[in-house]
């Protein structure tokens, strides 16, 4: 038995997020229109079935443009059903990331028993726990709203619902094979095949003429006349490309073992020579190699002369400003003793003020201290008698700070911009040396790089190295242009070899027609034709056996139907008077026909007349919702997993029938759980006051004012009972 426990919503069509609790045996999801509630009842069906339920090859036409994803969201798509199953809880999860594919599949999980199956381990657990394939689901487990009068109105969805009543599940689906599987088609095929097999023969009879005559096409091209042609035209070419290609080895001074053509035993060695013969010249052959390292070198041997010439003028000119640099301030020592001498008078002339700033001080402490003193005359140090004394320090003071103040100034200021003249031209002169040293090791290495890139001989008896350079790139030069030329004649020889190794490909080829084509085969006696004869007989029998079985199981299926036939009838009428009242006159029976094709099913009147010929909407949605219910019912009784789930069930239907329906949700609730969408009404009120099993309604919030319903579907409020 399987009972749902919790459905977990975010991002699924009308939800945005969400816990929907379906512990109960009757669950009601209330709301108007565009609350969310087939959002949340198709979120059950999404979780099991992924993408099976999207789009129109769902069988349901309306869904051709269906979008799971809720709009205005960047976030992925996950719902999780919580189920009791067997007595052991479970959680399936289905995840979709966002902006995924229409190929991509879904990530699907089942967390049981402290465990996580994952994809394929998934699917395989769900189908061991016997869960509802789609097409089940579709038919026997759910109420569409969008299809609510086709369990009825369409033949196929009617006669495999109706099949399943009457516990012909197996039996149709045997029906449908042999069905597939008709002598007429296995004979047909038979046919089609002989008549291949026909083509196959004509043409091995006309392939050896027709392959002679390419074969002798291709040789023309390649420049060989079909007067010319002879078996031992091969051997011939085969001798000549041997004896040129050990000229070459000996001329390229590589070892290389020739093959020997002796016999047509020979020959596969000769081919597999031929073919590999170009790769081996050019992978030993040292020609490439010497005309790559004469090209490197005399690129870097002409990048070398390019630079040495400017290198050295930068060398002479860094020496001869550095020479005029000395020739006028004079060298390195000479200018360095006249900075010693430099300095030494800036400290003279600084100790001479700072000597100077002391005498002052002196006086003016003097002075101060004559003005404090009661006579002003008489010297503070030895008391003497001086006329005049303050004046005369006074007079000193002013002097002091005027005119010898700044003679002694100006003579510091001088000796010190004496020194950083010095001090600027001695960093000049070792800057210019500096350089004149850089530019020289420049120069030098230069010369000993290009010196290196020199034939040792070009440069005995004291050689200019410059010109002995330029010598040694032109000799360069010639080499590569040699080397260049003896690739290209290279190049030419192995392709012609490769135009050799084709015509003996060809002449191979040209000789093996040319002999199959002289012979004539019996297919009659070929083992293969036994074995299509022996094929022929076996599918004959096959197809005899096909048809007998196809008859055994059209007997067993109308033995089994007629033996349920009754039970089917009273548990539909049951359910169609619950629903719609005796007193309605609905009595639906389901009717069993054998035709010359196989078993039918109808649903009739008591009359025996065609009953959906006559019936409006609520009673075509009364008999439809009684053949679910019916199904359910059977389902539960035979041990199967089974929830039933009605979407908007009382459309087209008045109060009584409201009323009836749901007399015949609280019968069906027995035997497995009833999840109800369904707006505010009759239907809804009778769930909640008359079923005796314990229920829950859930009542959808409106969206919030000012919000859009975009913003998604919640959960306003619960009552149980």
């Amino acid at each position: 038995m399987m009972r749902p426990l919790r459905l977990e919503v975010r991002n699924f069509r009308g939800w945005r997020e969400g816990t929907v609790p379906l512990d109960r045996q009757v669950t009601v999801v209330l709301g108007d229109n565009r609350r969310g509630k087939s959002s949340t009842l198709n979120a059950i069906e999404w979780c099991l079935y992924g993408r099976e339920i999207e789009k129109k090859a769902s069988g349901i036409a309306e869904r051709a443009d269906w979008e799971i994803e809720r709009r205005g969201s960047d976030a992925g798509v996950e719902v999780a059903l919580s189920i009791e199953i067997e007595g052991e809880g479970a959680r399936i999860v289905r995840r979709r990331k966002a902006g995924a594919g229409a190929r991509e599949e879904d990530e699907l999980a089942v967390e049981v028993g402290g465990a996580r199956l994952e994809q394929e381990e998934a699917r395989a657990w769900m189908r061991a726990k016997r869960l509802p394939d789609w097409e089940t689901w579709r038919r026997a487990c759910c109420q569409h709203q969008e299809v609510v009068r086709g369990r009825l109105t369409v033949a196929e969805d009617r006669s495999q619902v109706v099949a399943s009543l009457l516990g012909m599940d197996e039996y149709d689906r045997l029906q449908r094979v042999l069905k597939d599987q008709q002598p007429g088609k296995l004979i047909g095929e038979i046919d089609r095949e002989l008549g291949e097999l026909d083509k196959v023969v004509l043409y091995r009879l006309r392939a050896p003429s027709e392959e002679l005559y390419e074969s002798e096409r291709k040789l023309e091209a390649l420049g060989i006349e079909r007067a010319r042609l002879s078996p031992g035209l091969a051997g011939e070419i085969a001798r000549a490309a041997i004896e040129r290609a050990g000229a070459l080895a000996a001329r390229l001074e590589i070892q290389a073992r020739l093959p020997a053509l002796e016999s047509e035993a020979d020959e596969p060695a000769v081919r597999k020579w031929a073919d590999g013969w170009g790769s081996q010249v050019r992978k030993e052959s040292r020609t490439h190699e010497r005309l790559a390292s004469a090209t490197k070198r005399r690129a870097k041997l002409a990048a070398e002369i390019e630079q040495l010439e400017p290198s050295e003028a930068r060398w002479r000119e860094a020496r001869k400003r550095l020479e005029a640099e000395h020739a006028e301030r004079g060298d390195d020592a000479a200018q360095r003793r006249s900075l010693a001498e430099s300095e030494r008078l800036v400290e003279q002339a600084e100790a001479a003020l700072r000597a100077e700033d002391r005498a002052l001080a002196v006086l003016r402490e003097t002075l101060e201290l004559l003005k404090l003193g009661p006579h002003g005359e008489r010297c503070p140090v030895c008391e003497t008698h001086v006329p005049g004394l303050a004046g005369q320090i006074e007079a000193r003071v002013r002097s002091g700070t005027g005119e010898r103040a700044a003679k002694l100034a100006a003579e510091r200021d001088r000796a010190r911009a004496r020194r950083a003249v010095l001090e600027g031209s001695i960093r000049t002169l070792e800057k210019l040396a500096a350089e004149e040293k850089e530019a020289r090791a420049a120069f030098e290495g230069r010369r000993e790089t290009l010196a290196a890139l020199v034939s040792p001989g070009r440069l005995e008896g004291g050689a200019d190295l410059l010109a002995a350079a330029r010598a040694e790139e032109e000799a360069l030069a010639g080499e590569i242009a040699s080397l260049e030329a003896a690739i290209t004649g290279l190049e030419v020889e192995l392709e012609e070899h490769r135009k050799d190794s084709e015509r003996l490909r060809e002449l191979f080829k040209w000789r093996a027609a040319a002999r199959r084509a002289q012979q004539r085969a019996d297919l009659t006696v070929s083992p293969e034709w036994k074995g299509f004869q022996a094929a022929v007989d076996e599918a004959a029998a096959f197809a005899a056996d096909i048809d007998v079985l196809g008859s055994m199981a059209r007997e067993a299926q109308e033995e089994r139907s007629q033996a349920r036939e009754a039970e089917v009838n009273r548990a539909l009428g049951e359910y169609c008077a619950l629903i719609a009242g005796r007193e309605a006159c609905l009595d639906p029976r389901v009717r069993v026909k054998r035709t010359p094709k196989g078993i039918t099913y109808e649903i009739e009147d008591a009359g025996g007349g065609r009953a959906l010929s006559i019936l409006n909407q609520a009673s075509l949605n009364a008999i439809s919702l009684s053949l679910l219910f019916a199904q359910a019912e059977e389902r539960a009784r035979e041990g199967l997993p089974e929830m039933l789930v009605l979407d908007d069930p009382g459309q087209s239907l008045d109060e009584d029938y409201a009323a009836g329906l749901a007399r015949a949700i609280e019968r069906v609730a027995r035997h497995c759980a009833v999840i109800v969408g369904t707006t505010p009404g009759r239907l809804a009120e009778r769930l909640m006051s008359h079923v005796s099993h314990p229920r829950r309604i859930l009542r959808l919030a409106p969206p919030p004012i000012g919000e859009r319903l975009e913003d998604g579907v919640r959960i306003e409020s619960q009552e149980e009972r």
